[in-house]
């Protein structure tokens, strides 16, 4: 997951002080509880965990269900929605399931804007073939999706006379403030219009997307090319719109949430980058590439345009997911195929150093990682063992297992985490 906010698979940030604020404000009422969500393509569900003082998980009876084959979850900044992408197990088109965050972390079906009076729980919200990813923007406006394609079929690069291109695109969805439910943003002219309620998304052709991160009005959109083998990343420009109002369909181009295409700008990026994440003030973004075992990193210009942070460091054995510290001081990546977690220290102008004792071990096939909203754990998703291992993290970002873990994790071959608190 990725947005500051959300994991994306991937990256959040800034929960801390959210939370400080937030407890300030609430009396540290029954909202103060840690609280874990993990999502896997084996059970259609999200499960939830509350996260003890010392980092154990344990199971709630919060758990709700998905749509076909989950594999990402995103939390808005303001922490009022959940929104899980179902890949229809990347075999077709997927969608993204819609829920409201209670004060304790459980979940509920989002409801649809008011038709005569009423209300009724949101049904998920369709989008392009094989959606990898999803992030949710700094306002809580916006919520923005890969959709990598089918493996083996050809990006689309046209639009037929009635059918818009769904296989390697973005699919983009305005948040109604008040139940949650999103309207999608249609991204291309004709035949897309903004009442219709096929999926309207923007093609990236040639190459397919596979992780997002956003900050500001810039969304990143790492990319591969499978025709040539080669990596890069993609800055597109947004407007979001103003934040807390109801949405209405979009006119794009130049429409709340549409994408300005061609993208501002493009950078090479290894050979097949699948996981990002930003520092916590949207100064660096960091880069995984499962192909050449590394992480990468980026220094953003004002405009969205990224600077190599000199050359790609060394990380473990096919690095597939990525996530900063709160404190944007520290940098762990999981490593698939090496069974471990990589630790680094970032400094001021990004660059990464190996901190010592890294790699650590973790389950089998660690496919996520992310941290709770202070940066005390980190929790890690082990897809093959079906487990959830939790570090304790200490003041120079060194890891250590806490007592217990790995714990079970309900669902089957967990892919994806998100934290609150």
């Amino acid at each position: 997951m990725q947005s500051r906010w959300t994991c994306w698979a991937h990256s959040k940030f800034c929960w801390g002080l959210i939370m400080f604020v937030l407890a300030a404000l609430c009396g540290c009422g029954g909202g103060s509880q840690k609280v874990l969500y993990a999502v896997a393509p084996g059970s259609n569900n999200v499960s939830i965990f509350a996260v003890s003082g010392s980092g154990a998980l344990t199971v709630t009876t919060d758990s709700v269900t998905a749509g076909s084959g989950p594999n990402a979850i995103a939390i808005d900044p303001m922490l009022r929605f959940a929104y899980v992408l179902d890949s229809a197990n990347g075999i077709g088109e997927g969608g993204v399931s819609q829920y409201t965050l209670a004060g304790s972390g459980a979940l509920a079906v989002a409801t649809l804007p008011a038709a005569n009076g009423t209300t009724s729980p949101s049904i998920p919200a369709p989008t392009g073939v094989n959606p990898t990813a999803i992030v949710v923007d700094d306002t809580g406006s916006l919520v923005f999706v890969a959709n990598h394609g089918s493996s083996g079929t050809p990006c689309d690069t046209t639009n037929t006379t009635n059918t818009p291109a769904l296989n390697c695109t973005l699919s983009v969805f305005a948040i109604d403030p008040t139940g949650g439910a999103l309207i999608e943003v249609k991204q291309q002219q004709p035949p897309c219009t903004p009442i219709q309620l096929a999926p309207c998304p923007l093609p990236t052709a040639p190459a397919a997307p596979n992780a997002l991160a956003t900050t500001g009005t810039m969304l990143f959109v790492a990319m591969t090319n499978a025709a040539t083998g080669s990596g890069s990343i993609s800055t597109y420009m947004f407007n979001p719109g103003a934040a807390g109002q109801s949405p209405t369909p979009s006119t794009c181009p130049s429409g709340p949430g549409c994408l300005q295409n061609p993208p501002a700008s493009t950078i090479a990026a290894g050979t097949n980058p699948t996981a990002m994440a930003l520092d916590s003030k949207g100064k660096f973004l960091f880069v995984t590439d499962p192909v050449t075992n590394t992480v990468a990193a980026f220094s953003i210009g004002g405009s969205g345009q990224l600077t190599a942070v000199g050359s790609p460091v060394a990380a473990g054995t096919t690095p597939v997911s990525v996530q900063v510290h709160p404190s944007g001081k520290f940098l762990y990546t999981a490593n698939q195929g090496s069974n471990d977690v990589s630790a680094f220290s970032i400094g001021s102008s990004g660059a990464l150093t190996p901190l010592s004792g890294s790699p650590i071990a973790a389950g089998t096939s660690p496919s996520a990682v992310t941290t709770d909203g202070g940066g005390s754990f980190l929790f890690v998703a082990n897809r093959d063992s079906n487990t959830i291992s939790v570090f304790s993290i200490n003041s120079s970002g060194a890891l250590t297992q806490v007592t217990g873990s790995p714990f079970p994790s309900v669902v089957i071959n967990p892919v994806a985490l998100a934290s609150i608190r």
